[in-house]
């Protein structure tokens, strides 16, 4: 059953903000009339607030050059020490001991904080995590090989992130009746191209499932965004409750997948369609041509046979991705648009 606040175009955000100061960012977000709100990542106020560095932190062996603004994992020829440290911590059961810090997420904090002084309770609440694939792609150790291809420290890292997400739900809960995390995957963009022929379609269903699952366990909804075209039926195959893409480039590349889309949305599943542009063509969109490419997006779907009424109903509607690289006046275009457009949405 699709729980009902992911329904008829709700809105939340994706990932960062253009922000500095974390405060001014959480604000930003809470006042932004957002069904489910979410905490901000701040890459402008921090090398450690990237992707990669942010969800890092724990993993053995990891070493940073923030001045270079440098992450890479320096793995001993005898790795047994390391690991043994951080899978007993694992097997402790303990999310706390792979919490985030302040210094890697500040506007997870300054949420935390600003959702207690409020004393408001939403009906959900967002958090994320780098997806698996995007963080052992993208982070290579000393000879600049992904750490994918080291099985032992791929699957450190797959638990650090479970851990994180689950850490992340029970800080959140008390301030809402649902915790929806997100699994950040922009490398999925590449699957099946000639740098990723090595990653198979069992690798990212397992990996992704594992958080998956650490996710369902805390009683908490999961989500993927990928910002690029990629295989659909691939993501819609793991165990997702939400897949979130950029529908205002990429929403016809769903619609070659009709038959794993009516799979999806017949176990509940929820279309997230990142409808408005984070891109510069912010700056010469409107509402007419942003309503109208979502509605293309979905006719194409209609027209291999998806119910409208479905996807209609599970329907959230979200920016293409985080708007970390706009400016603060163009960020504010984003969510302003993404307001108007659930409106017209819920009118039509």
């Amino acid at each position: 059953m699709t729980e009902k606040i992911l329904l008829n175009g709700a809105t939340t955000a994706i990932g960062s903000l253009p922000h500095k100061d974390a405060a001014e960012a959480v604000g930003f977000i809470l006042d932004s009339d957002l069904d489910i709100p979410a905490w901000p990542q701040l890459p402008a106020r921090d090398f450690m607030e990237y992707m990669i560095p942010q969800y890092s932190e724990g993993l053995p062996f990891v070493k940073v050059d923030e001045a270079q603004k440098r992450i890479w994992c320096e793995i001993p020829e005898d790795k047994s020490e390391g690991l043994t440290e951080f899978f007993e911590k694992f097997l402790a059961g303990e999310p706390e001991a792979f919490a985030h810090s302040p210094k890697t997420t500040t506007g997870f904090f300054a949420f935390v904080d600003e959702l207690k002084r409020r004393g408001k309770k939403f009906d959900c609440v967002k958090g994320a995590v780098c997806g698996p694939v995007t963080t052992t792609m993208g982070l290579a150790d000393q000879d600049k090989r992904p750490i994918f291809y080291d099985v032992d420290m791929r699957d450190a890292a797959v638990k650090l992130l479970a851990m994180k997400a689950r850490w992340q739900v029970r800080k959140l809960v008390p301030y809402c009746s649902k915790v929806l995390i997100f699994q950040d995957e922009p490398v999925l963009a590449g699957f099946g191209t000639s740098a990723y022929l090595s990653l198979t379609t069992d690798d990212v269903i397992t990996m992704c499932d594992e958080i998956n699952d650490a996710i369902h366990e805390e009683g908490a909804l999961s989500g993927i965004h990928c910002c690029g075209n990629t295989d659909w039926a691939m993501v819609m195959a793991a165990k997702f409750d939400l897949v979130n893409f950029d529908a205002y480039e990429f929403a016809r590349t769903v619609a070659l997948y009709p038959d794993a889309v009516k799979d999806f949305l017949g176990r509940g599943g929820v279309l997230a369609w990142g409808a408005v542009p984070t891109t510069q063509d912010i700056d010469s969109t409107d509402i007419d041509e942003i309503y109208a490419r979502l509605r293309d997006g979905m006719s194409a779907l209609v027209a291999k046979g998806v119910s409208e009424e479905a996807l209609r109903r599970q329907c959230v509607l979200t920016p293409s991705c985080g708007a970390g690289n706009l400016d603060e006046k163009q960020c504010a275009k984003v969510f302003d648009l993404l307001s108007q457009l659930r409106k017209r949405f819920r009118q039509q």
